[in-house]
């Protein structure tokens, strides 16, 4: 039964996605817009496309800001668009929190 236990623990905690959410309207400028939507746009007309990524990258305009975006960009995307996801990641990462989640 443990090792049942293990393994569930561990898928549960794979799928629980960590976000905090911040006031996009207040802090994000229109050039971090700008970049959001043509990174978004690069990555939906490229090889690389994700879903994943281009989910959470459509939630920065809802003011979420996903946990797991940057390593999700280093492991899936190339250098130039990772690092611009990095980027945009570290400017909304300084937004002022509107409440903490913690799952």
């Amino acid at each position: 039964m443990s090792g049942f236990l293990f393994i569930f623990t561990y898928q549960l905690k794979q799928t629980i996605m960590r976000y905090s959410n911040f006031n996009r309207h207040e802090n994000m400028d229109s050039e971090t817009l700008t970049e959001i939507m043509s990174i978004i746009k690069e990555l939906r007309f490229s090889d690389e496309s994700n879903f994943n990524i281009e989910n959470k990258l459509y939630g920065l305009f809802d003011g979420y800001l996903y946990h797991d975006l940057q390593i999700l960009a280093l492991e899936h995307l190339s250098t130039d668009l990772a690092s611009r996801i990095c980027r945009i990641y570290d400017i909304c990462n300084r937004y002022p929190k509107l409440e903490p989640v913690e799952c």
